[in-house]
């Protein structure tokens, strides 16, 4: 009977095993995680070499914020943090994330996420604009830091 048990338990554990390492499969694998410690210039390259990561599956984590802009009725989306400015500590870097399906929820402003998605560009009012086109938003327990300066 022990050693049935045994066999049983063996067996619960290599199904658990399986089911994670088909959730590592099938989650995309990240080409450029933005980090802490280099949040500021790591967001600067992709504006910078834009075209060199257009496409590429890329993951920063930071706030969320949220923007309702009246001249065209929509609402922007970012997972940024504070960072160096014109004026002093009054920088803003992040990117814009968005959903396929425009009735998703996005986490609460000032949420502390993990954003992971698809590099993409767009043309609004004859500009140019990055944005994540999200596979995943979790937010975190832990909190990074809010103000970067690299």
């Amino acid at each position: 009977m022990k050693h049935m048990t045994a066999l049983l338990l063996a067996f619960a554990l290599l199904l658990g095993a399986g089911a994670a390492l088909a959730d590592e499969a099938t989650a995309p694998a990240i080409d450029f995680d933005i980090e802490e410690a280099t949040f500021l210039t790591q967001v600067t390259e992709l504006l910078v070499n834009t075209q060199a990561y257009l496409g590429k599956t890329v993951a920063l984590e930071g706030m969320m914020d949220e923007y309702f802009y009246p001249a065209t009725g929509v609402t922007y989306r970012t997972v940024y943090r504070n960072s160096p400015g014109c004026c002093g500590n009054d920088g803003y870097t992040g990117l814009e994330v968005i959903w396929d399906d425009p009735a998703a929820t996005y986490p609460k402003k000032d949420e502390w996420v993990r954003a992971v998605g698809v590099l993409e560009q767009y043309e609004e009012n004859d500009s140019p604009y990055l944005r994540l086109r999200l596979t995943s938003i979790n937010v975190l327990d832990t909190r990074g830091l809010d103000f970067v300066t690299q």
